[in-house]
């Protein structure tokens, strides 16, 4: 059984430089990216882990390549689905739909855009696919390689935090989270 998990997101991103929905939208690492998936990769040289697990967008699947040439693509992982809003800055929406951005500043779990998913639905799905891996009895330690929102939600619920107040939880590109799990709960630290 996995009692060490070390949750990281994805290196840098190139998203234009405006605050975007990015959600799905399949975007590679750029260079800083690219050098921070390497850096990551040197510092887990010292850690014995078992398997690393990863979100099949491109941006992740790097990251994961990078740290070990092996390693499993788990499609619950992938970022939420940001529907009609992906790719269009935060700036594009509040002009566009202010009603539907106040929305979703006042309902972050449950609120959905148009053709997207809720961060009810991906918290549902990321917990699954996190207590799957986690109960797999062969391995002691992973590397999950996932998103902000994907990581922001499971360490809501394993932190009993509302999903409401996961944006507190700062998540920066190539951040590491350390979970290890005692007595069936799990504890939370940032770094190794």
């Amino acid at each position: 059984m996995v009692d060490t998990v070390y949750l990281l997101r994805h290196g840098h991103i190139d998203n234009g430089g405006e605050k975007r929905y990015l959600g799905q939208t399949d975007l590679g690492l750029d260079a800083l990216g690219i050098e921070q998936a390497y850096a990551l990769r040197e510092a887990f040289q010292s850690v014995p882990f078992d398997a690393v697990y990863t979100s099949p967008l491109k941006r992740c699947v790097k990251t994961a390549h990078i740290i070990s040439q092996e390693y499993r693509i788990v499609e619950a992982l992938r970022e939420i689905d940001m529907g009609a809003w992906e790719n269009k800055t935060m700036a594009e929406i509040r002009l566009s739909d202010p009603e539907s951005y106040a929305q979703r500043g006042a309902d972050l779990e449950y609120f959905t855009p148009p053709e997207g998913e809720s961060f009810h639905s991906v918290a549902k799905r990321v917990q699954e696919a996190f207590d799957t891996i986690t109960c797999e009895a062969i391995h002691s330690c992973v590397i999950i390689v996932a998103h902000a929102g994907v990581n922001r939600v499971l360490l809501s619920r394993l932190l009993n935090l509302p999903i409401q107040e996961m944006m507190r939880i700062d998540q920066p590109y190539a951040c590491v989270n350390r979970l290890t799990r005692h007595h069936g709960t799990w504890r939370y630290e940032r770094g190794f």
